[in-house]
């Protein structure tokens, strides 16, 4: 016969012993074992003892361990450890002989008994013997060998003669039907196995697959019966099935029963290979193919019949191709008058003066003489003295040799020496004295705008009340300049000082620039170094100071040609440092406590407020200044204070001190402190360098700041937490003892300061370049932004050039061969971000101004009172001033407004009730409407606005549809594409669960998430298939949008300038962006013929208004935008597709 057949045949035969009862084997023990019988043998048991001992030697000499090779055979063939269902021993006694009863029920249910005086030894009798009929099976192997062990827990890993490697198992109801149990027991008995808890698995099944908690609308379990209990099961889930199983007890059965049903669950593939329960989403698998599938679709999108006529009537008084023709007739004919133009501007040369602002007009060799003769009057007569005498005083020969025998001269002033007050005014003073003030003109700049306020009123104070009109500052939003320039001294920030050399390149009438901190390397001040090296080859007339504390000087000098450097030391009280190990120590707090990792760079508010606590109490008297990474930490720091009582009081004087703050409220931290109170100042790195306050004697440094950082990859900035570099400790440090003994608290460990790094890593090599780039356009128009950006001190990146530059084209502010288009022109008079300026242009023309300046103004400087407490509140704010806009935009726009709308109309308390009512910051307020007023200037700068309290007026023309939410939306899309987000419905998350009615965001770069302060957050039903966003953080390795406005899909194909590709198909057409299909919309071909028209008419409107506003044509704008107005209003962005009933029961 066939191998196969032989192996069927003897399984067979084995098995049909366990039910036969006077069966034999071919064992030469046949007659000897005939004790050794399953229950179902009737033969008489009383004189059993009497045999017994004469074979149990021969049983237990071939199975000396019968018990553990009984449970290894088992255990390796199920591969279960729990052996409690399968083998059971029960013992009873007659007339001193223990009778062990040992009941098998694999591989089918069968008992062998032993007998024996002891009950260890009759259980070892039994399991002999039945160790003999499982090795007669061809369980056991020669030499009592082990079956090997299942590889998986189903059921090709037993290796025994019930199992046939070709085809499978024997059929489950030939083996029942030789058992003495007429139920599969085997089958049960596996199903056992591999389902422990089969009732709990049943129960996650169901819940996950049905999302349903009434798991019993599913699962009916009857069980009838007396001894014997009779389980049916009843499965309704995914079809109605039925299971029966029989046991001694009701919970026996149901298990049985339920471990048959996860045993079909499992052929029917509803089970993963561990047999857990599936994904809620690969049990709905059809309804998320489903809703992939809509979500692929493109959107159907109708336009009202009204509508098409209205632009169908427009088109007719305006055609297209006579707007097109019109308008390069018109550039032909005024191209010529243009050059000529430019040619007349070059011939005139007007450019500003740098000191005044004024327009520029070199003085006469008589005039200069004259003004010189009366400067050195004034200073002879006013004898202006040094209120107190600083390091650099002893060096101010030195200094002034060098600069007069060198164009560029470094000075490595250490901290307190006294560089930034004194070295300026040691230029001008020497040239006013020697005869030549009238042509002096020193600019110095700072890197805040505190520093340039403070370090100017300083100086003004020591030069005295009749010299101090001599010395003025320039910062944003505030400017007090000298009266006239000629023997005059500005500070100013670096960013202004970029802003006048747009109108003064070679800087005319200024003698000495002093760029002060150059050592913090920001990006404004490295191209302020390469446009200073320009400048010095134009204008023989110019000194360049470079002045710096903890910088890389030789590399400064080796920048400019190898220029001198001038040590000017300092002087400093002692600085008694203080490191984490230190201050734990004197606190009588654990070391391990408060260690940090060396990655861990974010502060602990709790540790830094017990620090202060603890200076408050046991050090000397003397100001606490505290560094701290952002506002948040000082915020954090602040509440923590307030806990422990330390709050503004009679003993204390808490003042933060950040960037965003007014000038007029960071003066506050040089005030004087009432006798008995201590002033404790929270700041951030803006108290690094330059400023003074005289009265610190500790310093708290956490060790931190805030840098930013830029992913090439996801083109999204991080502003991280991160270490200073030693050069900031010791900055920090200096603040404790520049004007009395102090000690500086670092709460870092000692060890992480070697790890620092030594100097800061320059800033343009870490952030997005799209307003470096546009700025070197304006300075160095002719000049590729790769060339000049090759120049400046530290080159960024080739690849972070090259995506700025193409950034800058997809928004249209520059071209393909990198010069700036007339949309650029204008955008490059914006101070602000490129996407931002391109909004506020396109407001101009679009004329909705006064809300887009105070979108810009708000994503420059947030209105709310944010912090960690009382975030719920400025949620809560946000969503009532939303409304049902879905825009985090209009939500700036009109928090601001209002605000604007309380001022004017409303009394004191009604300005207060408003200010609560949506927590919003009057400081910040307060800033940004001198934004908005910065920005209106700027608008009359690019010639978009006729006068700049136009764009702040409710009823001026630039203002006509300033309350049209949808074109708000339209225009914001316009400035910020392509910064675009596609919003899907139908989400599988992480955990594998199908969310029907959530959304899933998702870039051109990649997937993104809404941040928690976007009131679009958690939105189910928004009310187009797209966002527009301006800002994204990256953090934890997300990308997080954090302000987003929905768009409508006119906006999209009427206001983008960008390429689009038509597929017609019949009488549609689907219409499609570029990047991934993010945008795909279809429609009727001869609706598509009338936008496409009309885009081109808008677009033709745009570059006649750029091109030279004076050509606008009022009447015929005002009809488009119009028109425009309405097609957004009445026509339907089609809400993306509403689940139906049985889709919202799958969530």
């Amino acid at each position: 016969l066939p191998g196969v057949l032989l192996v069927r045949l003897r399984a067979l035969c084995n098995l049909s012993k366990c039910g036969h009862t006077g069966g034999k084997t071919t064992s030469n023990r046949t007659r000897d074992m005939r004790w050794y019988r399953t229950k179902a043998q009737n033969i008489h048991e009383h004189n059993a003892p009497l045999f017994q001992n004469k074979q149990d030697g021969n049983l237990l000499k071939e199975f000396p361990d019968p018990k553990n090779l009984l449970n290894g055979t088992i255990s390796r063939s199920l591969g279960v450890n729990d052996l409690s269902q399968f083998i059971q021993y029960s013992c009873t006694e007659h007339a001193g002989v223990k009778k062990a009863t040992l009941t098998l029920q694999w591989p089918c249910q069968f008992e062998e008994n032993g007998y024996a005086s002891k009950k260890a030894d009759a259980e070892r009798f039994a399991a002999a013997a039945a160790c003999f009929r499982l090795k007669e099976m061809g369980l056991i192997g020669p030499n009592n060998k082990l079956p090997k062990r299942r590889a998986g827990r189903g059921r090709g890993g037993l290796h025994s003669h019930l199992y046939d490697e070709e085809n499978g198992w024997i059929d489950d109801v030939s083996r029942a039907s030789h058992c003495s149990s007429p139920i599969d027991v085997s089958g049960v008995a596996e199903a056992l196995s591999l389902f422990p808890q089969p009732k709990s698995l049943l129960t996650r099944v169901i819940q996950l697959a049905t999302s349903s908690s009434r798991v019993r609308e599913f699962l009916h379990f009857k069980t009838v019966g007396g001894k014997l209990k009779n389980c049916e099961l009843t499965l309704l889930w995914p079809e109605e099935m039925t299971f029966a199983a029989t046991a001694t007890s009701r919970a026996a059965a149901e298990k049985k029963a339920a471990a048959l049903a996860c045993m079909k669950l499992r052929e029917l593939q509803l089970l993963d290979k561990d047999n857990n329960p599936l994904t809620h989403a690969k049990y709905h698998r059809e309804k998320v193919k489903e809703a992939g599938e809509r979500e692929r679709r493109p959107l159907p999108l109708v336009i009202p019949e009204y509508l098409e006529q209205r632009m169908k009537e427009y088109l007719t008084q305006y055609p297209v191709a006579t707007e097109v023709q019109k308008l390069w007739e018109e550039e032909e004919a005024t191209g010529q008058q243009v050059n000529q133009q430019c040619e007349e501007e070059e011939e005139e040369d007007c450019i500003t003066d740098a000191i005044t602002g004024r327009p520029y007009c070199a003085l006469s060799e008589q005039r200069a003489q004259q003004l010189s003769h009366q400067l050195q009057h004034e200073w002879e007569t006013a004898k202006p003295g040094l209120c107190v005498e600083l390091p650099a005083d002893a060096h101010r020969q030195r200094v002034v040799s060098a600069v007069r025998s060198s164009r560029v001269v470094v000075i490595a002033g250490e901290t307190g020496c006294g560089k930034t007050t004194r070295i300026p005014r040691f230029l001008l003073e020497e040239q006013v004295r020697g005869g030549e003030g009238a042509w002096c003109n020193v600019l110095v700049t700072q890197p805040r705008r505190i520093s340039a306020v403070s370090v100017a009123q300083r100086v003004a104070y020591e030069m005295g009340p009749h010299l101090k009109h001599r010395v003025g500052y320039q910062v944003r939003l505030e400017s007090r300049p000298p009266e006239h320039s000629g023997g005059s001294m500005l500070f100013l920030t670096v960013g202004v000082l970029l802003r006048k050399l747009q109108s003064n390149p070679t800087l005319k009438g200024i003698s000495h620039v002093v760029v002060d901190e150059v050592h913090e390397r920001d990006v404004n001040t490295d191209l302020l170094l390469a446009l200073l090296r320009s400048s010095l080859d134009e204008n023989p007339d110019l000194r360049v100071v470079l002045m710096s504390a903890t910088g890389d000087n030789q590399r400064l000098a080796e920048y400019f040609g190898g220029c001198p450097i001038v040590k000017v030391p300092g002087f400093m009280h002692p600085v008694k440092d203080h490191y984490l190990e230190d201050v734990l120590r004197e606190m009588r707090r654990p070391l391990s406590r408060d260690k940090k990792g060396a990655d861990e760079a974010a502060p602990d508010p709790d540790l830094v407020a017990d620090v202060i606590e603890h200076i408050d109490k046991h050090g000397e008297p003397g100001a606490i200044l505290c560094f701290l990474p952002g506002w948040q930490d000082i915020r954090a720091v602040q509440d923590k204070l307030e806990a422990k009582r330390l709050t503004p009081s009679d003993s204390h004087m808490v003042l933060p001190l950040h960037s965003s703050l007014s000038v007029a409220d960071q003066q506050v931290v040089f005030q004087r402190p009432q006798v008995g109170q201590r002033k404790i100042v929270l700041a951030t790195n803006i108290a690094e360098t330059s400023i003074t306050i005289d009265d610190i004697v500790h310093v708290v440094d956490a060790g931190t700041h805030k840098e930013q950082n830029y992913d090439p990859r996801t083109k999204v900035s991080c502003l991280d937490t991160v270490w200073i570099s030693r050069s900031n400790v010791t900055q920090r440090k200096g603040r404790a003892g520049r004007c009395q003994p102090g000690r500086s608290y670092h709460l870092f460990p000692r060890q992480q300061l070697e790890t620092m790094t030594p100097f800061p890593v320059p800033e343009i090599l870490r952030t997005p370049l799209e307003s470096l780039v546009l700025q070197v356009k304006i300075h160095c128009p002719n000049c590729k932004a790769g060339d000049f950006l090759s120049r400046v001190l530290d080159s960024p990146e080739p690849e972070a050039v090259r995506d700025a530059v193409q950034n800058l084209q997809d928004i249209g502010v520059l071209d393909k061969t990198e010069t700036l288009t007339p949309l650029g022109q204008r955008v490059a008079c914006m101070s602000c971000d490129p996407r931002l300026g391109k909004v506020l242009v396109l407001s101009a023309v679009f004329r909705c101004v006064l809300p887009m300046l105070s979108v810009a103004a708000c994503l420059t400087r947030d209105p709310f009172f944010n912090s960690l407490q009382n975030r719920a509140l400025v949620n809560k704010a946000k969503e009532d001033l939303s409304g049902s806009s879905c825009s985090d935009y209009l939500v700036f726009s009109r928090a601001v407004l209002g605000w604007r709308r309380a001022q004017q109309e409303g009394d004191r308390e009604d300005r207060h009730e408003y200010l609560d009512k949506y927590t919003l910051s009057k400081a910040s307020l307060r800033f940004i409407n001198g934004l908005i007023s910065q920005f209106s200037e700027n608008l009359q700068e690019a010639g978009l606005v006729s006068r700049v309290s136009e764009c702040q007026r409710h009823t001026s023309l630039y203002n006509e549809h300033s309350h049209q939410d949808e074109l708000l939306k339209a225009v914001l899309l316009a400035g910020l594409y392509p910064n675009l987000i596609q919003v899907k419905k139908g989400v599988v998350t992480k955990g594998g669960r199908f969310r029907p009615n959530s959304t899933s965001f998702r870039t051109i770069s990649g997937p993104v998430l809404l941040h928690r302060s976007s009131v679009n957050r958690g939105k189910e039903n928004l009310p187009s298939r797209w966002l527009t966003f301006f800002s994204a953080v990256k953090s934890n390795g997300n990308v997080f949008i954090r302000d987003s406005s929905s768009v409508h899909p006119l906006a999209l194909l009427l206001l983008t300038d960008c390429d689009i590709t038509e597929t017609v198909n019949g009488d549609m057409v689907e219409v499609s962006f570029p990047g991934r299909s993010l945008v795909r919309c279809e429609l009727s071909a001869e609706t598509w013929e009338l936008l496409w028209e009309l885009r081109t008419s808008i677009q033709t409107m745009l570059y006649r208004n750029l091109n030279d506003a004076s050509n606008a044509n009022t009447t015929q704008d005002g009809n488009l935008i119009s028109l425009l107005v309405e097609l957004l209003n009445n026509t339907e962005p089609s809400p993306l597709v509403k689940n139906n009933s049985m889709e919202g029961e799958v969530d």
